[in-house]
C-alpha cells in the first residue's frame, strides 16, 4: 500500500515537470547581421585648412554595417603624413610642415597617431547621416558632431563629410593663438587662426571572409 502510494506521487512529479517544460515556449535568439569594411588607405585622404591647407593620410579603419546601415566607424589617422598644398615656395612649404609636426602643435614624434571613434551615426535622410564621435588627439578625446553621406556600392563604402569643425586649443595647441596665455617671446605679432577644417573622404571595402 505504501509502495502504491510512493508510485503515484513519483508519477504526479514527473507530470508536473512534464507539463512545465511542454508549456515553455520555444524562444530564438535572433542573430544580427554584421559586415566589416576595411578602410581602403590608398583611395581616403583627409583635407585640412588652417589659413593654409593640405592633407592628411589615414593609416587604417573600419566601418560596421547592420544590415547595410552603418553602426561604427573607427580611423587611426597618420599625423606624420600631413602636408600642406597652397605653398609653391618649398621650402616656406618645408617650414610649414615641420612647424606643424613639431612639439609646439601636433608633435608627431611622441604622438604620430591620432584617432576617430563614432558614438553614433543616425540617418536623417537618404545616404545622409548625423555622426558624433571622439577626435582623439595627445590621448585627449574630444567629442565632436558633424554630417556627411555614406553609400553602400558594389561591396564598397563611399564616406564624405561635411566640413568639420575643431578648436586645436580644446588639444592645448595654444602656439601662435590669440588665446594663448602664456605666449612665447617669438610669437609676438605671430597668429594662427585657432579654427581647424577638415573634410573626410572615405572608400572602405567588404572584410573577405
Amino acid at each position: 500500500m505504501r509502495l502504491s502510494i510512493f508510485f503515484k506521487i513519483i508519477i504526479l512529479i514527473t507530470s508536473f515537470w512534464l507539463f512545465i517544460f511542454a508549456s515553455t515556449p520555444n524562444i530564438k535568439i535572433q542573430q544580427t547581421d554584421y559586415n566589416t569594411f576595411i578602410l581602403d588607405t590608398a583611395k581616403s585622404k583627409i583635407h585640412w585648412n588652417c589659413a593654409h591647407y593640405g592633407l592628411i593620410k589615414f593609416k587604417s579603419g573600419t566601418i560596421l554595417l547592420e544590415n547595410e546601415q552603418p553602426v561604427t566607424a573607427n580611423f587611426t589617422i597618420d599625423m606624420t603624413s600631413i602636408i600642406n598644398t597652397d605653398i609653391d615656395n618649398k621650402l616656406l612649404q618645408g617650414t610649414l610642415q615641420n612647424v606643424l609636426k613639431s612639439i609646439e602643435f601636433f608633435n608627431t614624434k611622441v604622438y604620430p597617431e591620432s584617432y576617430f571613434e563614432s558614438h553614433s551615426i543616425v540617418k536623417t535622410s537618404e545616404n545622409n547621416y548625423k555622426i558624433s564621435g571622439d577626435f582623439i588627439i595627445f590621448d585627449t578625446g574630444i567629442c565632436t558632431d558633424f554630417e556627411g553621406t555614406i553609400e553602400l556600392k558594389n561591396d564598397s563604402v563611399y564616406f564624405n563629410t561635411k566640413t568639420i569643425i575643431l578648436d586645436r586649443t580644446d588639444w592645448g595647441i595654444f602656439y601662435g593663438s590669440a588665446n594663448n596665455p602664456r605666449p612665447k617671446e617669438e610669437e609676438e605679432g605671430f597668429v594662427v587662426t585657432d579654427t581647424i577644417l577638415l573634410d573626410a573622404h572615405i572608400r572602405a571595402y567588404l572584410k573577405p571572409e
